[in-house]
């Protein structure tokens, strides 16, 4: 397991990303657009809808425990993991959400409502009983609770030890489904509201991974991630997307399989998968996913109405359309607005750190 340890320490900590990590996102990405264009379309077979693209979010939620644990490295203060997250979200998200609202004017305008868009702008609208935008935006509250109990843990100066604040939450969250019993009515609005709760061991798998990376082979952590996984399988009925589309039995090789592909990611051993075309769908893969579904939706189904055109062209055209507008977003909006917002702190930082310097040194003039 030493290869684990110096593998990372060499590459990936010191480069600031991983390529097989960004193809995994790319692939990710495309899988639930597939789901989203084949799922309930009507001029396609039902044999034909990619039902196991729904588990995409699962292995994007497994990333981002990895990846945050990565950029904690470089935090110093928690405004700057608030800074950074906002401008690696917001920007791109607002954007994005405009043009989704944009084809909502133009083909659903019955169904336009300005205060929902408004509202959606927050990332969160479910907690002010408001509808997403899109049927995509429903794991950016999960996302959002996530950061949020990741900043708790690192105020309260817990970050070195976060596996055990991660195992105390997750034996939380397990009683807290097992007795619901006891409190139905509770238990239906925090399910609705938090929907953390439900996926939480799949973002603690991703901070255990990226654990092993850098720590090495662990004995606690091994067992912590098998309780992870047991833990996810469990959730499987609780509240989550996929049982209303995969078994039982999908969903466990699914979860499964994410965690082999991790195992082996973390061992060097995906470097085949780091092909530019993977990793260009990485880079752009969360704009990508904030636009498709909505709007790819109501062009496939405005073209096969009003045209007799192949309806896996249709897709096909569609889905290169998202991708070239991800592009754009990514290149001109997400990338720019996120280097800004950090080189806007860090040069925050130097000027305080300049204006004490060049207050002590007039204070000591001043006492000479």
């Amino acid at each position: 397991m030493e290869q684990i340890s110096s593998y990372f320490k060499n590459g990936y900590v010191h480069a600031g990303r991983l390529q097989e990590l960004d193809a995994l996102r790319g692939l990710a990405a495309l899988g639930v657009v597939f789901f989203h264009y084949t799922h309930n379309q009507p001029h396609l077979s039902p044999d034909f809808t990619f039902r196991y693209g729904i588990t995409g979010v699962d292995l994007f939620f497994m990333i981002s425990g990895f990846t945050i644990s990565l950029s904690l490295n470089k935090i110093t203060h928690w405004k700057s993991f608030i800074l950074n997250r906002f401008g690696r979200l917001y920007p791109a998200f607002w954007v994005c959400a405009l043009i989704t609202s944009a084809f909502i004017l133009v083909y659903d305008f019955q169904h336009f409502n300005l205060v929902d868009v408004l509202i959606n702008m927050t990332m969160v609208p479910a907690y002010f009983g408001i509808e997403d935008l899109d049927g995509s935006y429903w794991t950016l509250a999960i996302e959002f609770a996530f950061y949020l109990w990741i900043l708790s843990v690192y105020m309260a100066g817990k970050i070195n030890n976060i596996e055990t604040s991660g195992l105390l939450t997750l034996v939380g969250i397990l009683a807290f489904h097992f007795f619901r019993p006891f409190y139905p009515a509770l238990y239906a609005l925090v399910v609705t509201k938090i929907q953390l709760i439900n996926h939480f061991p799949l973002f603690f798998s991703g901070i255990l991974f990226y654990q092993l990376s850098s720590r090495g082979f662990w004995v606690k952590n091994m067992l912590l991630m098998i309780i992870s996984v047991l833990a996810s399988l469990y959730l499987y009925d609780k509240g989550g997307r996929s049982m209303y589309l995969i078994s039982d039995r999908e969903h466990m090789l699914i979860i499964l399989f994410y965690h082999v592909l991790f195992a082996l990611l973390i061992c060097g051993k995906m470097k085949f998968m780091a092909r530019p075309q993977l990793v260009f769908l990485g880079t752009i893969s969360y704009s990508l996913y904030l636009l498709h579904q909505n709007m790819g939706r109501k062009i496939i189904d405005s073209l096969m109405m009003q045209t007799n055109a192949n309806i896996y062209v249709v897709i096909s055209l569609v889905i290169l359309l998202d991708i070239f507008l991800a592009y754009l977003v990514t290149r001109f909006i997400e990338i720019p607005a996120n280097n800004y917002i950090r080189n806007g702190r860090q040069r925050t930082v130097a000027q305080v750190a300049v204006t004490r310097a060049a207050d002590s040194s007039n204070t000591l003039h001043s006492q000479a």
